[in-house]
């Protein structure tokens, strides 16, 4: 006689095992695109660093090399405050020693002599200790007087000038030279010298 033995059954179930190579991320869980994210945040910063970092350095050679050159400069000009003197230069105290500065630029030494001659004959020089008045206004008998206007006719000058004497705005140097008391006035007196010229050339057309 035999007898079956039922074999033995397990109460538990395995669950089954995850098939990786089956599974989907979404595109921005997916391990490579996290990886390449953090390769970026880490790499972007160092080369922004490492850009940074030579432009600095280029900027600080240039910096240094311009205060080299300027104090160069400054001490073939003399162009240096001197020790133990109250706030003179080099060049101040020994002109001599140093190339001199062009008195103004664009302008030559004659030529800022002869300016200066000509204000000095002319009176066109403020005086000391007056409020701003020059010394051909101050004194206008010791100066060469001005011409009225640059392109008037002698017609118009007389016409103008009859005109401000007519309005009461004429005084007299001590030359006798009639002057106009103010030169805004002179809006009131200028129709009358156009006018004169007007009547110049209509008669030159009429000869």
């Amino acid at each position: 006689m035999h007898m079956h033995l039922n074999q033995p059954t397990s109460i538990f179930k395995v669950p089954p095992v995850p098939n990786t190579k089956a599974q989907q991320f979404p595109p921005q869980m997916h391990p490579q695109g996290i990886q390449m994210k953090l390769s970026n945040r880490i790499l972007l910063p160092l080369i922004f660093a490492a850009t940074a970092g030579s432009a600095f350095a280029q900027n600080t050679q240039l910096s240094r090399a311009k205060v080299k050159a300027e104090l160069v400069e400054a001490i073939r000009t003399g162009d240096l405050l001197a020790d133990g003197e109250t706030g003179l230069k080099l060049n101040e105290i020994n002109p001599a020693k140093y190339p001199s500065k062009p008195s103004q630029l664009g302008k030559t030494r004659a030529q800022v002599r002869a300016e200066l001659e000509e204000a000095i004959r002319t009176g066109d020089m403020f005086a000391v200790g007056e409020a701003g008045l020059k010394l051909n206004e101050i004194h206008p008998s010791k100066y060469p007087s001005k011409p009225a206007q640059v392109g008037k006719t002698r017609a118009q000058v007389q016409a103008e000038l009859s005109e401000a004497k007519r309005l009461g705005l004429l005084k007299f140097s001590d030359s006798e030279y009639p002057v106009v008391y103010e030169p805004e006035l002179g809006d009131q007196i200028r129709p009358t010298g156009e006018r004169a010229a007007d009547m110049k050339v209509v008669q030159l057309i009429q000869q």
